[in-house]
């Protein structure tokens, strides 16, 4: 009997821990951000206290590591499920831009829903977590239920199997995780849950990146664009 074992094909997120240069400047930008004060919480599904916009001074941030897990994505993403490969509309060559950057600050109780993003690419980077989420399950309201079933300060993506079925990939956040950054498809379903028990916020910033909306202005008459 001969046989092939055979696999969907489906596409993945990058998870990469930020060096030390990287994460001094995102701090200073988030110093910069909460002087500036500009709210982003209008665009956002979180019901977190306090968003701010963030400014990416000369694009340090997207030209040192969102443009190289750009390319690292594609490299391992080729089986058709890149966004920038299998969009119907823009030709393959359209530039990208890092277009929306904000910091988030969750305090305790406080939450992050189910939600997707506008975009091509987006991130999420763990900038301070107050708290171990499996010391969270093993607070006096959880008692009695299931252990997988205690979300407590975790983040979680959210994906459909090759049978239809509703997945998740659960990340239980420590102080571990600071510095850590997920990059993913921007229609990638995740949410963050509360956590309990610390006066300090959980500080996380998040970004999307998309298509450069000034290229296509220019492109937009030749062949290849709707």
């Amino acid at each position: 009997m001969q046989f092939i074992n055979r696999h969907f094909q489906t596409n993945g997120f990058i998870e990469v821990k930020l060096d030390q240069v990287t994460l001094d400047y995102l701090w200073n930008i988030i110093k910069k951000g909460l002087k500036q004060k500009v709210s982003h919480k209008s665009n956002l599904a979180g019901n977190i206290s306090k968003s701010y916009l963030l400014v990416d001074e000369n694009n340090s941030f997207y030209k040192k590591i969102c443009e190289p897990l750009i390319n690292i994505y594609r490299q391992n993403n080729n089986n058709g499920f890149d966004p920038t490969i299998t969009n119907t509309v823009m030709p393959n060559n359209v530039p990208l831009i890092l277009k929306d950057l904000w910091v988030n600050y969750q305090y305790q109780s406080e939450f992050n829903p189910y939600h997707d993003h506008g975009g091509v690419y987006s991130f999420a980077i763990w900038m301070k977590i107050p708290y171990d989420s499996a010391e969270q399950t093993l607070l006096p309201q959880f008692k009695g239920i299931e252990v997988s079933q205690r979300k407590a300060g975790k983040f979680e993506f959210e994906f459909l199997d090759t049978l239809g079925e509703i997945k998740v990939l659960s990340y239980d956040l420590s102080p571990n995780y600071e510095g850590s950054m997920v990059f993913f498809p921007s229609k990638l379903r995740h949410c963050v849950y509360p956590f309990y028990g610390s006066d300090e916020p959980r500080v996380s910033i998040a970004g999307n990146i998309w298509f450069n909306p000034a290229f296509i202005a220019a492109n937009s008459t030749k062949k290849g664009f709707a």
